[in-house]
């Protein structure tokens, strides 16, 4: 709890982010959760030092949110907090500042005041400069001054990085104009007559005005092209490009753009017609809406519960509602988000930890501005600003990805779905081909609606399935290394037919484990104490949660001994001994350590 000076009683927000003093010297941003009159007994609250905001950055339904969470998963309400945030929106003394790449002090169009000029100015002491909050505080003098930094922010005149972070770049592109003095059609036509015999040249301007037709606007001029457009022509000349700009004819300058660019064009929705059983479907989970909140679509694999996913995410959007299409990994959104692109344009926004901090503020605030209508994202997404949600799909709603282990909030993103669904009256569609156990049991029961599609999309057939009892075939002494008579049969049937076939196997590496046949010893990670993993291809020990890894030993660490034998197999082994085995084959092993 900390208190609110008398003089800033009028710039609490609720949700909005402010500046405190915690500990000695450090001071911390946090947000504004509740306004109350009832001090605290136990110690004296300290002042706030500083409002950062005029408008929150965490929404009302956020923090109702927040606080359930913080209770249910039994963490304090600042770990949930800290893991809703971008690390962008935590400002601390402990951030740094440095020159924008894109700021020329000459051509700046806000003017800065005595603050900002003695901020600048030691920036652009020596190159690459940066300062921590603490060295702002000292240069200005002053208790308070990040209502200085903000203002120097939002004109991209400084950006804003955290000290153990990797350093924030903004997007920067380089683009070309014609200098102020060439834009009349009078001046134009004096240029061509000046460079009647440089052809390349001319061949550049006439290039830059199919694209930019100042004859008709001269104001369009201001936008310019971006360089590349005239450098990477096949049938242009760069060098010609660059003594135009050296002769002072075109005029090159820098130019932010945002990560997610609007489309002035966006595409336009792809018709497509749901079959006969997809329509029923969706007519079921649309009536099951109008008497429960959550509906369970259970539909086999290739059933297409994307389309109706589509169908019902269009609905919603033409009703003025936000939705959030949840997913289990981010490997699986590229190819879902391709398709939703074609149908809901720049409506729709994506969020994933593979994001920068960056670009995550920046959906953040499309989310909170309205721009993204669409969300897919997986597990970090519950997170994000919604304040007028229609439709929360959860696809796949019985994978473990769903689940945070640590740090805390230890939350199931399908539970806290639910919950948001509750608090801001939103229908919940959980999708799945193998349903959880608990999930399942709600539908049976009629706690949620239950929606099933049995056939595959286009008449395909369900394939058949056949299980090998591989440990029988061991004890019998009839597997051929780790394949049975049957899958071998299997492959040279289909490699024959110059078919393809894709083996399964759920560890990396050459073998899972490592083991002394002497003494049992088993090397174990240092920090998970869980065992290491072989890897052939770099003859290492790897720890497949951590990262750490180490050289393969020769002898046994704990008795000398050189009997050390693998045991199990991962990818690696299965690779070699198909090479083996079907010497006619072109094998090739796709996990993490060929593809990063």
């Amino acid at each position: 709890t900390y208190r609110v000076p008398y003089e800033l009683n009028d710039n609490v927000v609720i949700g909005g982010r402010v500046i405190v003093q915690f500990g000695a010297k450090r001071t911390l941003s946090c947000i504004v959760a509740a306004v109350h009159e009832t001090p605290p007994k136990e110690y004296q609250a300290k002042y706030i030092l500083e409002f950062i905001d005029d408008a929150p950055v965490v929404t009302q339904p956020q923090l109702k949110l927040f606080r359930w969470m913080a209770e249910y998963y039994m963490c304090t309400l600042g770990e949930v907090i800290n893991a809703a945030l971008p690390s962008a929106l935590k400002l601390s003394s402990e951030s740094r500042i440095q020159l924008h790449p894109a700021f020329v002090a000459e051509g700046s169009p806000y003017p800065l005041d005595e603050k900002e000029q003695r901020i600048v100015d030691a920036l652009g002491a020596e190159e690459g400069k940066a300062l921590t909050f603490t060295e702002v505080g000292d240069l200005l003098e002053v208790a308070s001054f990040h209502k200085v930094i903000k203002s120097l922010m939002q004109k991209d005149v400084i950006f804003l990085f955290e000290q153990m972070a990797d350093k924030y770049t903004p997007k920067v592109v380089k683009k070309v104009r014609l200098a102020a003095h060439f834009v009349t059609m009078a001046a134009v036509e004096q240029l061509f007559e000046t460079l009647a015999s440089k052809p390349k040249q001319v061949d550049v301007l006439l290039k830059y005005l199919q694209r930019v037709p100042v004859h008709h606007n001269e104001h369009l001029n201001h936008l310019g092209i971006e360089k590349a457009a005239l450098t990477s022509s096949p049938h242009l000349s760069p060098s010609a490009v660059n003594t135009l700009i050296k002769n002072g004819i075109l005029e090159q300058f820098d130019q932010i753009v945002s990560r997610f660019p609007l489309d002035e064009n966006p595409l336009a929705q792809m018709p497509f017609q749901l079959n006969e059983a997809q329509t029923t479907a969706r007519d079921e989970v649309m009536a099951l809406f109008n008497q429960k909140n959550i509906v369970l679509l259970h539909g086999v694999t290739g059933s297409g519960k994307t389309e109706i996913y589509i169908d019902l995410i269009r609905q919603a959007l033409d009703g003025g509602g936000q939705v959030l299409y949840l997913l289990p990994e981010i490997a699986l959104t590229a190819q879902i988000v391709t398709r939703l692109m074609r149908v809901f344009g720049t409506r729709l926004g994506v969020y994933h930890s593979k994001f920068s901090d960056n670009e995550r503020v920046e959906v953040w605030n499309g989310v909170l501005s309205g721009r993204f209508q669409v969300v897919v994202g997986v597990r970090s997404a519950v997170f994000l600003p919604f304040d007028s949600l229609a439709l929360l799909i959860v696809d796949e709603e019985h994978e473990s990805s769903y689940k945070q282990y640590d740090p805390a909030p230890r939350y199931n993103a399908r539970e806290v779905a639910l919950m948001i669904g509750n608090f801001q009256g939103a229908k919940v569609l959980l999708g799945s081909a193998t349903p959880a156990v608990e999930t399942f049991y709600m539908a049976r029961q009629g706690r949620y609606g239950l929606v099933s599609l049995t056939k595959r999309f286009g008449e395909a057939g369900m394939p058949e399935i056949e299980l090998i009892d591989t440990r029988k075939l061991r004890e019998a002494k009839k597997m051929h290394n780790h394949f049975s008579a049957d899958l071998l049969a299997a492959m040279e049937s289909k490699i024959a037919q110059q078919e393809q076939v894709i083996l399964f196997q759920n560890r990396r590496g050459y073998a899972p484990v490592l083991a002394c046949q002497d003494c049992g010893y088993i090397p174990k990670c240092q920090s998970c104490a869980v065992s290491l993993s072989y890897h052939k291809h770099a003859h290492e020990l790897r720890c497949h949660y951590c990262g750490y890894h180490e050289a393969m030993p020769s002898t046994c660490p704990a008795c000398g001994s050189r009997a050390l034998r693998t045991q199990g197999f991962g990818t690696e082994k299965l690779e070699d001994d198909l090479k083996i085995m079907l010497p006619q084959a072109n094998v090739q092993r796709m996990d993490l350590d060929t593809t990063r």
